[in-house]
């Protein structure tokens, strides 16, 4: 998410039960008992007196066992460590240990999240299936994803439940401010840097243009095409709508979406105990691409080191995501290593798969259909773009483990305005009060245009990247 210039368990109750019959002394030897005494030391049946409730037990279900769960992975994830080590045969603990108290109550196992691999060969990617339930507690969501390691494709999919996807509200086309793009490359057969310019637009979800039946990796060698063909001008009819408010029901209406957000607020989110509230990363924001191919969001990773969320409510999204674990690498050969914490802010670049291949860089591609939920691991790079119109809103997410002690701030000479100071981020301490940035915000205003770009000097010789970069080179961020 692009950050606009601020204007800005419970424990059940322990069930008390009654020794056992075979636990207590028994009688001395005697004579059998005739039939009728023993009608007489038979219990009288609760349901036969009065005032005398009959105890209801919990019936357990059957567990999941490990071979009930069937995936097509890609490869396999490894035995998992047994959590009981082997204990000494002198230890008299071990002889108890294997005794079964009578007062034991059987755990119920949490029922599994569904899930599948997404994908084509050497791109897949988990895909989560939660129910409602499960879904509400989002961090379970998030450490069963690491158990099957997600970070090791630095994203994974959520198929929200059906129950929580409502239809989008009618909305009048109206002509709104957005942004074009005018790219440009940087070397032959290198990387592309895409400047936005400052335009308008007309969004309509009932308008989606012409339906992009390709593969995604052949959808992503239109846009290269694509490039090509306006390398240095601005590309004719594609817009893109960014940084929409959304978090108000007035709001949510005005955007197009429907009243309540499917990921806000979320279980877990240590983001609503900080200084500051910033709209876009404590709150969403909706991103709307028009009927055109070829609206794209640049290469960066999440603010602050923050885990995304980017929910596609129509049309269809291409995604080019560089695994988590290899950010050393992506950061050393796109010549990032050591720049300030939101590096990304200063360029708006575009790198093909290609050229990613060329520098070792693992990636993965996300073919994101509506309903899915694409969540961003902390420092997984990402870009991408909408083959057509599209409607989805986005917000971050803090899991327990996030902390800004890692933070690197932007140098003076950086003089980024919209570079997030630090502090907005940290704890929020005992007594003080919330700054809420999301206040300044008019309910149902659109956001301003961005700055006028100013045209870069002509000149007869392609464009080598000096390292400054001219126009308008704020990224758009989902």
């Amino acid at each position: 998410m692009e950050i606009q210039h601020p204007p800005h368990e419970f424990a059940e109750p322990v069930l008390h039960f009654q020794h056992s019959s075979h636990l207590e002394p028994a009688p001395a030897p005697g004579p059998l008992p005739t039939t009728e005494s023993l009608d007489e030391q038979r219990p009288i049946p609760a349901k036969t007196q009065q005032n005398v409730i009959e105890p209801q037990y919990p019936q357990t279900s059957q567990l999941i066992t490990d071979q009930d769960i069937i995936t097509n992975g890609p490869s396999p994830l490894g035995q998992v460590p047994s959590l009981s080590p082997d204990l000494d045969e002198d230890d008299a603990s071990s002889i108890l240990s294997d005794i079964p108290s009578e007062l034991d109550e059987p755990v119920a196992e949490p029922d599994p999240i569904d899930f599948d691999w997404d994908g084509p060969e050497g791109h897949q990617v988990l895909r989560l299936k939660p129910t409602v339930e499960q879904w509400n507690d989002f961090p379970a969501n998030l450490a069963f994803a690491r158990s099957l390691k997600a970070e090791s494709h630095g994203c994974f999919k959520i198929v929200l439940p059906e129950e929580l996807i409502e239809d989008l509200p009618a909305k009048d086309s109206q002509k709104v401010p957005a942004n074009a793009y005018r790219p440009t490359q940087i070397k032959r057969n290198s990387f592309w840097r895409v400047d936005t310019v400052p335009s308008v637009g007309s969004f309509n979800s009932f308008v989606t243009g012409t339906k992009c039946n390709v593969t995604a990796i052949k959808a992503i060698d239109q846009l290269r095409k694509l490039y090509r063909k306006n390398d240095h001008k601005q590309i004719r009819n594609v817009r893109y709508r960014v940084d929409v408010p959304a978090w108000t029901p007035e709001q949510r209406l005005e955007a197009g979406v429907p009243e309540r957000s499917p990921i806000y607020p979320l279980k877990g989110d240590k983001l609503d105990n900080t200084k500051a509230i910033i709209p876009g990363i404590h709150t969403p924001y909706v991103y709307e691409s028009g009927p055109h191919f070829g609206a794209s969001f640049q290469i960066h990773a999440e603010d602050f080191r923050l885990v995304s969320l980017n929910h596609l409510y129509k049309g269809r999204k291409i995604w080019i995501v560089v695994p988590s674990t290899a950010v050393d690498v992506a950061e050393e050969a796109l010549g990032r290593k050591d720049k300030c914490s939101q590096f990304m802010r200063h360029r708006a670049e575009f790198f093909f798969p290609q050229k990613l291949e060329k520098l070792g860089i693992p990636f993965r591609i996300i073919d994101q259909r509506p309903g899915e939920t694409i969540v961003i691991l902390p420092d997984a790079y990402h870009e991408g773009f909408s083959t057509g119109y599209t409607i989805a809103e986005a917000k971050n997410y803090a899991d327990d483990a996030w902390t800004t002690n890692t933070y690197q701030p932007c140098e003076a000479k950086c003089q980024l305005a919209t570079a997030i100071p630090a502090d907005l981020l940290r704890p929020l301490q005992e007594g003080e009060t919330q700054l809420d940035l999301c206040a300044g915000f008019d309910l149902t205003a659109e956001q301003e245009s961005p700055p006028a770009t100013p045209a870069p000097e002509k000149t007869k010789r392609r464009f080598e990247d000096d390292g400054q970069s001219v126009g308008n080179t704020k990224r758009a961020k989902v």
